[in-house]
């Protein structure tokens, strides 16, 4: 079998400018607005706070997890590559890879 393996950047693209966004928020919240405006302005703000926020988070998330499926997937791939090759303890990659089992043994 030939070797299809590429080198995969796995952090995915984050499409907005966090630095950006907050540097606008803060020019805006500097700004001098009449009062009906600020009223209007600052739940849109907050929104727009909470909101990056969470972008981030679900961005970092997003990366561990294609992280932890290449690791994983790598383990597999060397797991079968060493049972062909007659290794003794084949799925030692993937125990190595794998989160113990709530009853605190090995998932494998």
């Amino acid at each position: 079998m030939a070797n299809r393996f590429r080198n995969i950047d796995l952090t995915p693209r984050l499409l907005i400018n966090p630095a950006a966004v907050a540097f606008r928020l803060e020019a805006l919240d500097n700004s001098r607005l009449c009062g009906s405006c600020r009223n209007a302005v600052i739940p849109v703000t907050a929104d727009t706070v909470a909101l990056l926020i969470e972008a981030l988070r679900l961005h970092d998330a997003l990366t561990v997890a294609r992280l932890e499926s290449a690791n994983r997937l790598a383990a597999m791939r060397a797991a079968l590559r060493a049972d062909r090759e007659g290794e003794s303890d084949p799925l030692g990659y993937l125990r190595d890879e794998l989160p113990p089992d709530a009853t605190g043994g090995d998932a494998l």
